[in-house]
């Protein structure tokens, strides 16, 4: 008896797991499991990714939203995910160290990318320019590439060039979902060039040094609270400095960043009955910011508006 109800059991086991499979697989699984898997460290990174791999790659950023990409740790679960992955995106220059750790381990297995290595268009003129002191009198150089829309063009061919590598097969459609995203930082680049050509002043304060590059292509004169690390505490001498030439400059807007706090820019207002307003470095989104589905464009106009505001521009 045992031996008649063992076939028609192990038919009847057999037939529900391919309807399982035929259910949860074909549409999760197995689709999934033929694109390519990317994670990236912090936001800029994974959003230039999506862009360019569209239909046909997962992307995951590493850092959750709120977060700010300086102070952030790996856990666990997220180095699983980038060991799994058959594509690594990380900046590189300081701003997520424990990437540049795992860096050498994961190429073993992993196409990994440190964007600041392959970056050809920072030469090392262009990086002394964008070196930072800070108070404690160390020199650091500023990682925030992507804050020029000229230099995140070249992060987003970048990306291209390393998908094409690991997928040649769609290696039309990177190229152009890459030229298509890249038309559209161009726009970017001409509404900044356009909209602060002719403005009262061009000194700004800043709540730290991210803006050297975006300052460099139009033309500002930025003044940081604190260098590189948004959770550096500046000394008191460096506010009464910077008070001192908002009063000498009429400068009467002082930008923070609203994944840190706003402390010491409203401080600063408070000393000359100025106002505060935000200036985003783009490390990170919000839960808030991923739900009204802005982007990396988006925040960057919403930074041009700002800048207008606070440089008075025509």
């Amino acid at each position: 008896m045992s031996v008649k109800f063992a076939i028609p059991f192990s038919k009847t086991i057999t037939a529900g797991f391919i309807l399982f499979l035929l259910i949860f697989c074909i549409p999760y699984i197995c689709i999934a499991s033929s694109k390519i898997k990317i994670t990236a460290s912090f936001y800029p990174l994974a959003h230039f990714a999506e862009q360019v791999g569209g239909e046909n790659v997962i992307v995951t950023n590493i850092m959750p939203p709120g977060s700010e990409p300086h102070e952030f740790e790996p856990t666990p679960g997220d180095l699983r995910k980038i060991y799994n992955s058959g594509l690594f995106i990380f900046n590189g220059a300081g701003i997520d160290p424990w990437a540049e750790r795992l860096e050498a381990d994961l190429k073993k297995d992993t196409v990994v990318i440190n964007i600041i290595k392959l970056f050809s268009s920072i030469t090392l003129s262009e990086r002394e320019k964008n070196k930072h002191l800070n108070d404690m009198g160390n020199r650091s150089f500023d990682p925030h590439i992507w804050l020029d829309p000229l230099l995140a063009v070249k992060e987003v061919e970048i990306i291209r060039d390393a998908l094409i590598k690991v997928d040649p097969g769609n290696e039309k459609t990177y190229r152009q979902n890459s030229s298509d995203y890249i038309m559209s930082i161009n726009k970017l680049n001409k509404k900044y060039t356009a909209g602060l050509k002719t403005c009262r002043t061009r000194d700004i304060i800043v709540s730290h040094g991210a803006f050297g590059y975006m300052s460099s292509r139009y033309d500002l004169q930025t003044n940081s609270i604190t260098g590189l690390s948004p959770e550096e505490e500046p000394s008191a001498r460096k506010m009464v400095e910077l008070a001192k030439l908002a009063l000498r400059k009429n400068i009467k807007h002082f930008f923070y960043e609203q994944l840190a706090s706003p402390k010491l820019a409203e401080t600063l207002a408070r000393e000359v009955s100025g106002e505060t307003l935000v200036l985003d470095p783009l490390g990170g989104l919000t839960e808030k910011d991923i739900n009204k589905g802005r982007t990396y464009i988006s925040v960057m106009e919403d930074n041009l508006h700002n800048l207008r505001t606070a440089m008075d521009c025509n």
